[in-house]
């Protein structure tokens, strides 16, 4: 029951979204790409960035049709570039799509970019600067971002949603609290300290929270 309730306030929210907001920008909502998951890591001094979009046709029941179209949904997107500003240009300038940030629901973190504090720190400066990434987004780490984006679309409708179903779906089962963004820049903020985030497993295709102790 309450799995099916917080989809269906999802799916209410950003169809809200693609009626009534589509307009702006001049950008309208089926030209647009929702990522429910973002990864960051970084590799050789550069920033890897990937997206887990949201399968707008499978998630709101009408993409049943869909190969019989012709047409798919791109569901997921990497880049890399040494500053924030050059992944924007990669993305507007390789997709069709406008980036609508909106509707983020996890941002894992590369181990990597974990232990660089200035590539730490210029991201969630940039985050912070984001009018629209929501503050109650949950946070996590893993060693390999990429093995828990490739399920995106694959073994995982949405890699965003699962990762947030593991507080929102299972109210019975006793867990630490997360991380939202909110208490990571209260931490970070206050006591100049980051907290400890999930950990993320990836094995034979499946996706597993450790919970830091």
């Amino acid at each position: 029951m309450e799995l099916r309730k917080k989809r269906t306030e999802w799916l209410t929210a950003l169809l809200g979204c693609l009626l009534f907001l589509g307009g702006c920008a001049g950008v309208e909502p089926e030209k647009r790409a929702f990522p429910l998951a973002i990864s960051v890591d970084v590799e050789q001094g550069n920033y890897v960035v990937s997206y887990a979009m949201a399968d707008l046709p499978l998630m709101t029941g009408q993409g049943k049709d869909q190969g019989e179209a012709g047409e798919t949904q791109n569901t997921g997107t990497s880049f890399t570039g040494q500053n924030f500003r050059e992944i924007r240009e990669q993305y507007d300038s390789s997709q069709e799509y406008m980036l609508d940030l909106g509707h983020v629901q996890a941002l894992i973190l590369g181990e990597a970019l974990l232990a660089d504090p200035e590539k730490r720190q210029e991201l969630f400066e940039e985050i912070g600067n984001s009018p629209v990434i929501g503050r109650n987004l949950y946070l996590f780490q893993t060693q390999d971002p990429d093995l828990v984006m490739e399920q995106n679309g694959k073994e995982k409708d949405s890699v965003g949603e699962f990762l947030a179903g593991f507080y929102e779906n299972q109210p019975g089962r006793k867990r630490r609290k997360p991380v939202t963004l909110e208490d990571f820049f209260y931490e970070w903020s206050n006591q100049g300290t980051v907290p400890e985030l999930p950990v993320l497993e990836c094995r034979q295709g499946q996706i597993f929270l450790r919970e830091t102790a």
